[in-house]
């Protein structure tokens, strides 16, 4: 901690420079800044170095002042913390000669919680005391509290003769020796020991009162130290900082309204303003980045007009895109809702089958076991068909978890198409539709599982039986392209548009002509693009409407294998 001198010796202080008394540090740094061949870096650090002075100065002046100042509350606060511990020692000593003249007065003992509890008061008391006296003597001293530490070691054995003196009035009153008790508290009394805490606590209270005073006293006197001395701070501060400002104002003035006039220009359009020289060094390079941007900037704007022409097209091309992903996003939730309503009816239809056969197969009392038969029968084909709408649709969100559960091997896709289109040949006579075969390839072999790619081909060949019309003819061809096994299913049907083509594969999308002409789900088309998928394979869907539709399949095809289905 630095020392801080007397209040009556700090008036008039005159702080010292480097180079002088501060009047001269100002009149070197005015003859600086005024120079003018000095570069500007160089008034701005000395002006700033004089500044830095000044501050550190106040600060090491502050920095000393609060530190003293510091030590004046700790001391005012020990000194009052002394002086009110000794205050509660003198009341708890009272209150407990009180509870022995009461207890001699009742010839018992008067509320023994109370005593004991003041005894234990009393005694942390005087280790609160003692601590406080050991905390000022650090902070004043190693000698300054040892008159005081001896009168506290007077004031505790006076204490204890006091609490012992108590505890034998209190044996003998619990034995009922009255004339003892008596005797003992004379005897407490012509020792003059109470007189003698009396006397010592009183003289060590008014000790105590006068450090609380003198403490005071010497706080006040520091802050006015304090209050006297910052103006001179401040003025010297605020002297300095007003000369700066008003050279570095008088010295930039000129070059900001050059490069301000600069920058106006460039703001309204002017790209062909330029900045002159300016006196200062420094701000050349300022000057000539303006000059290089504005340069720049007018190769920039021509550029920036053509890219934001072709920005606007694209952004057209984009809006017009996003229009059209917002129309078949709306187009899938409808389709959605409908296919929601689809599945619920197809529920529907085998679950009230189910539940109307069992009900007229229970109610009938008198039917032939072939009746029942019969009901079962029924009852076994709608939960055949429920089964295959859940087994369908859990087999497209296993597809899209990428867990399709194939039974893979070597599939002769000839001898699968075959069977496959012999199974529709009633239907297409019922329908009066030619189901025409032509397989270039019957030898033709696939990795793949032959139930799920038999129903593919039963979806598509299923499909172009439903939307033809009597009289047309279904084409089913087996090719092989390369590393390919290709099948096309061609009909010449109610046909779709190229939307109708484009949305055939979202589950449960109907067209609106194929809703009118059959029923169905619209699961069909994709689950079979989930298998063919699976299969690592790919489908599509092309066609006009009037003019039918073609699906074609393409598998990857596999060499030197030996078809097991």
């Amino acid at each position: 901690m630095g020392a801080v001198l007397p209040v009556e010796s700090q008036v008039g202080v005159d702080f010292c420079y480097p180079c002088g008394c501060p009047l001269a540090g100002i009149r070197l740094l005015i003859i600086t800044m005024t120079a003018s061949k000095t570069r500007f870096s160089r008034k701005l650090h000395l002006a700033f170095g004089a500044m830095l002075a000044i501050t550190l100065a106040l600060a090491w002046y502050f920095y000393d002042s609060v530190q003293w100042f510091e030590h004046d509350v700790e001391r005012i606060a020990l000194a009052n913390s002394v002086l009110n511990s000794h205050r509660l020692l003198a009341a708890q000593t009272e209150q407990q000669l009180a509870l022995i003249r009461k207890s001699i007065a009742a010839e018992k003992v008067a509320d023994l919680p109370q005593w004991q509890e003041n005894i234990h008061a009393l005694r942390a008391t005087i280790k609160q005391i003692r601590s406080a006296l050991a905390d000022r003597t650090a902070l004043r001293g190693a000698d300054f509290d040892r008159h005081e530490l001896d009168d506290l070691k007077v004031l505790e054995n006076l204490v204890e003769n006091i609490i012992t003196s108590g505890e034998a009035i209190a044996q003998a009153l619990d034995a009922a020796d009255h004339e003892a008790a008596g005797a003992e508290w004379e005897a407490l009394y012509s020792s003059g020991t109470a007189e003698l805490f009396s006397a010592l606590m009183g003289d060590t209270l008014v000790a105590n009162v006068k450090e609380v005073a003198d403490a005071n006293r010497e706080a006040i006197s520091l802050s006015r130290y304090i209050t006297s001395v910052l103006p001179l701070f401040m003025l010297v501060l605020a002297a300095v900082t007003g000369l700066v400002v008003w050279f570095f104002s008088r010295s930039l003035t000129r070059s900001v309204d050059v490069l301000h006039t600069g920058v106006r220009a460039f703001t309204n359009g002017d790209l062909m303003h330029r900045i002159p020289e300016l006196q200062e060094k420094e701000f050349e390079h300022l000057r000539e980045a303006f000059n290089t941007m504005a340069l720049e900037l007018a190769g920039h704007r021509t550029s920036m007009h053509d890219s934001n022409v072709r920005l606007e097209a694209v952004v057209d091309e984009r809006t017009r895109a996003l229009k059209s992903s917002n129309d078949m996003l709306a187009m899938v939730d409808e389709n959605r809702r409908k296919l929601l309503a689809d599945i619920s009816h197809e529920f529907r239809t085998p679950l009230t089958v189910i539940r109307g056969e069992a009900e007229i197969a229970m109610r009938g009392n008198d039917r032939t076991e072939a009746e029942y038969r019969d009901a079962l029968e029924r009852i076994i084909e709608q939960v055949d068909q429920a089964t295959r709408l859940v087994d369908d649709l859990l087999f497209m969100v296993r597809a899209d978890a990428g867990e399709p559960r194939l039974k893979v091997r070597p599939v002769s896709v000839g001898n699968l198409l075959g069977p496959v289109c012999n199974g529709f040949i009633a239907n297409a006579e019922k329908s009066k539709v030619e189901l025409l075969q032509s397989f270039d390839d019957e030898n033709s072999v696939v990795m793949g599982d032959a139930g799920r790619l038999r129903q593919v081909f039963a979806i598509l060949i299923d499909n172009a039986l439903r939307y033809s019309e009597p009289g047309d003819t279904v084409k089913v061809v087996l090719e092989r392209r390369e590393r390919e096994v290709v099948v096309t299913i061609q009909d010449n049907g109610i046909g779709l548009t190229e939307e109708e083509a484009r949305q055939a594969f979202q589950r449960f999308f109907r067209g609106g002509k194929a809703q009118s002409h059959a029923h169905g789900t619209g699961l069909g088309l994709p689950v079979a693009k989930a298998i063919v998928e699976a299969h690592r394979g790919s489908i599509s869907l092309t066609g006009e409407p009037g003019k039918g539709a073609v699906a074609t399949v393409s598998l990857p095809a596999e060499d030197k294998l030996k078809a097991v289905a």
